[in-house]
């Protein structure tokens, strides 16, 4: 999941909102990865997209 957040370019993921858009994004197309997630997965996802922002903005 990481490996395809970063393949998008600097400027699609530079926000919270892509992160969030990711988030759906990779839920719609590839829901197998989130099985284990449950109801609750855009939000983990997002979480936890939301910490690599957050370190990216700050490198």
């Amino acid at each position: 999941m990481l490996e395809e957040w970063f393949q998008l370019p600097e400027s699609r993921r530079s926000h919270a909102t892509d992160a969030v858009a990711f988030a759906f994004r990779l839920l719609r197309d590839q829901p197998q990865l989130c099985e284990t997630l449950r109801g609750n997965a855009p939000e983990l996802i997002a979480n936890w997209l939301m910490s690599h922002l957050h370190n990216a903005n700050l490198g």
